[in-house]
């Protein structure tokens, strides 16, 4: 592994650490991938064009090692929603972005959900859970194949992969440009320290996993890859700079001749301090989703139901968390037809199954069931419901 990143000692991304081992052929085909997007965005409206909705299924893939390392449904739960909220501009400290670059901060983007089907068309909870003998697999590849300790990546044209798996104490994550390796090993990395909410001093707010899903989608650091001013990541609207920033810069912070955009999402600073991306970098991820990554937004899979987006599922599960006995509610309370009710524990397994009349108010009794976090299956809709003690 190159020195000139592993042997450090600050954190950090490692798209330029997967860059630094791959071949010139490779890194042209970057460079390509990235002027062709740049070209795209040139016949755009320069407000980012309005666009049919585009939902990405997540398959998160949970490969750990050490215990610590399997973090909760919870975490995982936690991180959908700050993608959605980041790349949607509704993040409360969007407020901080600079006066100067208030006009191109981006508000309109791509939604996320966990998918509630795997590619056989089987029902999950979007969320796969590895044991694995190999310490650090998250930066070996060894992580993309099931038979070696590792989660298969599911099919790449319509998931977004995401592994959460043990980069060392120096990568934070990583994110796979298009066309920067194997279909089989796109997708994004994070480790799990950093997945989330989580209780880590720099970034503990989710944003490694936004900035790697930046990558994914055609985004590259807004110095580009060298520390030149010749070269920049090919959007028009995020300045020009020398280099990264890390912790909590003050502003302005200048060069190349410009106020630098240091509080991007694709910059170095910490988790408190990164609060947007540009109109011009949103064009480029929507560019990306609908030409490099097409079948992620046209695949059909339904979505697992959780806080995010639960105006979407036409029932409720009450009280929850239950001791045992659950009550459905359903949107429209004049509902009453045979149907089948199925629960799922957190790692997929079907508990049981039963085929029942259902109605507004119907109760369902879970006492089989062991303390935890579940999920009710009624036709193609999802919910959550914790047994509690």
């Amino acid at each position: 592994m190159p020195c000139s990143l592993l042997c450090g000692q600050e954190s950090t991304c490692g798209f330029s650490w997967l860059l630094e081992q791959q071949d010139s052929l490779t890194k042209l085909r970057i460079i390509t991938t990235s002027r062709s997007l740049d070209s795209l965005a040139r016949y755009e409206d320069k407000n980012v064009t309005q666009r049919d909705e585009i939902i990405v299924p997540v398959v998160v893939h949970m490969v750990w090692h050490e215990p610590e390392e399997n973090i909760s449904d919870e975490r995982v739960f936690s991180q959908i929603e700050i993608l959605n909220r980041d790349f949607n501009g509704e993040n409360a400290d969007l407020m901080n972005v600079p006066t100067e670059f208030e006009d191109v901060a981006s508000k309109n983007g791509i939604r996320f959900c966990l998918a509630a089907s795997d590619p056989q068309g089987k029902t999950t909870t979007g969320i796969l859970r590895i044991q694995s003998d190999i310490p650090q697999i998250g930066i070996k590849s060894e992580l993309y194949s099931t038979a070696l300790g590792g989660s298969d990546a599911w099919d790449p044209q319509r998931y977004l992969n995401i592994w959460v798996a043990n980069t060392g104490n120096i990568l934070t994550g990583l994110g796979t440009y298009p066309g920067q390796v194997p279909p089989d090993k796109e997708g994004v990395v994070v480790h799990p320290k950093y997945f989330g909410t989580n209780n880590s001093q720099r970034y503990n707010l989710g944003r490694v996993a936004v900035h790697e899903v930046g990558h994914y989608f055609g985004l590259l650091h807004p110095w580009g890859e060298d520390t030149d001013c010749s070269t920049d990541d090919g959007v028009s609207d995020t300045p020009t700079q020398l280099t990264s920033y890390k912790g909590c810069p003050n502003h302005p912070q200048m060069s190349c001749g410009s106020v630098n955009m240091f509080m991007n999402f694709m910059d170095y600073v910490d988790d408190e301090c990164m609060v947007m991306f540009t109109k011009g970098q949103m064009e480029r991820i929507l560019n990306t989703a609908m030409t490099l990554r097409q079948g992620l937004g046209s695949a059909n899979i339904s979505c697992v139901r959780h806080e995010e987006n639960e105006s979407t599922t036409p029932f409720t599960l009450s009280p929850n968390p239950s001791d045992g006995m659950v009550q459905v509610n359903f949107d429209n309370n004049n509902l009453a037809e045979i149907n089948t009710v199925e629960v799922f524990n957190s790692i997929g397994q079907m508990m049981f199954q039963v085929k029942t009349v259902l109605f507004d108010g119907k109760q369902l009794d879970f006492n089989s069931l062991a303390p935890g976090i579940y999920f009710v299956k009624i036709g193609r809709y999802l919910e959550k419901i914790i047994i509690k003690q």
